[in-house]
């Protein structure tokens, strides 16, 4: 018998969380149906009344907008999610009928991973379709002589990796703010198996301080290294980004350190997870 992982256990397992959350996860995602169409309703509603209706409605720049805000929120919402990742071993009802379930505990850890990583991201795209018709509905019924068009989602990067009005990122740039995302994820994570309660609030507060003592100590270095002080300091930092106008760090350089500080993250959320069962069980 495969006491690690097998596929029907797994998809046993996976079916009893939805069935056991469907309600919360409803909610969650209503809430965030909700939140993303007030905003980008408002954003078009307040962008028209600026143009009138005998305006030209320049759909490229409302687009750039959106397409911000909504960069934003899926952020702070898969990192909220993620901090639910230990819901299910949250009370003493719960972690009893958690822990005589019949399965091993990379399933069940798989299982928690799937639904605020794969699911979140795959609801969160739902949410967004459906707040955009929802936006395109509405305004195009007040405002019928202007052509409001869906979210453009292939302006989030330029193929040809410049910085443009039109684009949100250079296709590097977006794919290493693509990979942050997952290492921020995978922090989150990681903080709800050592924080059940307030675990977003205590994991930020403590990712917050790492990174203000990380920057403070690689800024004392440079001030130390380099007569130009502070200027010195901008310096050094911009010349990771852009020399002239070209982008030096790539995707390429940087995507093998994140992924693996993430893959470490997860492992190590793994092996918390695993410890924490133990010690909840005696």
């Amino acid at each position: 018998m495969n006491n690690i992982f097998d596929i029907k256990r797994f998809g046993l397992v996976f079916r009893k969380d939805l069935m056991e959350n469907l309600k919360r996860y409803t909610l969650l995602f209503l809430t965030m149906f909700s939140i993303m169409a007030s905003v980008i309703i408002s954003m078009t509603w307040n962008y028209c009344n600026k143009l009138g209706e005998s305006s030209h409605y320049n759909g490229a720049a409302h687009n750039l907008a959106l397409l911000v805000f909504i960069s934003f929120a899926l952020l702070a919402g898969g990192l909220l999610f993620a901090s639910t990742f230990m819901t299910p071993m949250n009370s003493k009802l719960k972690r009893i009928s958690y822990l005589i379930s019949p399965s091993s505990n990379f399933e069940k850890f798989f299982t928690r991973w799937l639904i605020v990583t794969i699911g979140y991201i795959l609801a969160f795209f739902v949410a967004m379709w459906m707040a955009d018709a929802l936006r395109v509905g509405i305004i195009s019924a007040y405002y019928p002589d202007l052509e409001i068009k869906f979210l453009d989602l292939t302006k989030l990067f330029n193929p040809e990796d410049v910085y443009s009005a039109y684009y949100m990122a250079p296709k590097n740039v977006f794919t290493f703010l693509v990979f942050l995302y997952f290492l921020l994820q995978s922090l989150f994570l990681l903080g709800a198996t050592f924080w059940e309660k307030s675990s977003f609030v205590k994991t930020f507060v403590a990712v917050s301080v790492i990174i203000f003592v990380y920057i403070m100590l690689c800024r004392w270095a440079i001030l130390l290294s380099y007569e130009e002080g502070l200027d010195g300091f901008g310096r050094v930092l911009a010349s990771f980004f852009h020399d002239n106008g070209n982008i030096v760090l790539t995707s390429r350089q940087l995507a093998p350190f994140l992924s693996v500080f993430t893959l470490t993250n997860w492992v190590l959320a793994f092996f918390r997870f695993r410890e924490s069962e133990i010690i909840k069980r005696f």
